[in-house]
């Protein structure tokens, strides 16, 4: 029995590092949600031109397109109650 826990030992106690280190690792990644980001025609967000570029929920600098000489402001579409779905979802942009 005391071999069996010498020779088996040392193969356990890195498996069991290895796991606690795989969850602790897991647990520091933050949550990226990446979204398309549509530009607002009118002010309440009801018509929205295509998709532009990809964008993230995880708040940081504000996702921008620039169409030549002009930045347009991208936002996510929701659907809101009672009104439909419109493109009013803040979104930022994509840090790696």
């Amino acid at each position: 029995m005391k071999k069996f826990l010498k020779s088996a030992g040392l193969p356990i106690g890195v498996f069991a590092l290895a796991i606690g280190s795989a969850f602790a690792t897991n647990a520091m990644k933050s949550p990226l949600a990446i979204e398309l980001g549509y530009q607002k025609i009118d002010e309440d967000g009801f018509e929205c031109f295509d998709p532009v570029i990809m964008c993230s929920t995880v708040e940081g600098p504000v996702c921008t397109w620039n169409d030549g000489t002009t930045t347009h402001t991208l936002y996510g579409k929701h659907t809101v109650p009672n009104v439909g779905t419109v493109c009013t979802k803040p979104l930022y942009q994509i840090i790696p």
